[in-house]
């Protein structure tokens, strides 16, 4: 059996998260939006930026615990191993991987958001176009060939994972690793 952590305070750090994330997405947008060349890749970095905050919030709130239990009267998770590390996991900038390694479900209704925001295609794969771009452009002027992207459809997905993000904020529960 694993170990077992206290219950913390409920969604106040997934809330952080999530707006972090909002906050890049929207500054991502506003500077490609702008029409100012010299500001496409900056916005392209904040939000793919902010698709992997988002992925990686996603990840924390449904993988790291496993079981509630009662121990001595207090509301606890169960770590699914002792080698558990009560962060936010997912590992690498790969967008499409971060998606791949949520549960069937959660990527389920990612993609009926998708759809919703004109995306009818395999979320994965649209993310996979965007997998090198945090770690790719951020030194762009270090690249022979950093190749072209557009933002279709980087905003309809960041748009879909934002929207699965709000409407589950309120059923996240944050942990810390304060063992018992």
């Amino acid at each position: 059996m694993g170990k077992v952590y206290k219950r913390t305070v409920r969604y106040k750090c997934m809330r952080a998260i999530h707006y972090q994330g909002k906050a890049f997405g929207k500054s991502g947008k506003v500077l490609i939006e702008s029409g100012d060349g010299d500001l496409f890749v900056p916005g392209m970095i904040n939000i793919c930026l902010s698709v992997e905050i988002f992925l990686k919030s996603i990840n924390a709130s449904t993988t790291n615990l496993e079981d509630e239990v009662e121990v001595n009267g207090t509301t606890c998770y169960i770590g699914r191993d002792e080698t558990l590390e009560i962060l936010p996991s997912g590992k690498g900038h790969a967008l499409s991987k971060l998606f791949d390694g949520l549960p069937v479900d959660i990527r389920n209704e990612i993609t009926q958001h998708a759809k919703l925001e004109g995306y009818g295609e395999c979320v994965s794969k649209g993310l996979k176009i965007y997998d090198n771009v945090f770690v790719d452009w951020r030194y762009i002027y270090e690249r022979n060939d950093p190749k072209s992207l557009g933002t279709h459809p980087l905003f309809q997905l960041v748009n879909a994972i934002s929207r699965y993000c709000n409407e589950n904020l309120e059923k996240v529960i944050c942990c810390s690793s304060d063992e018992i």
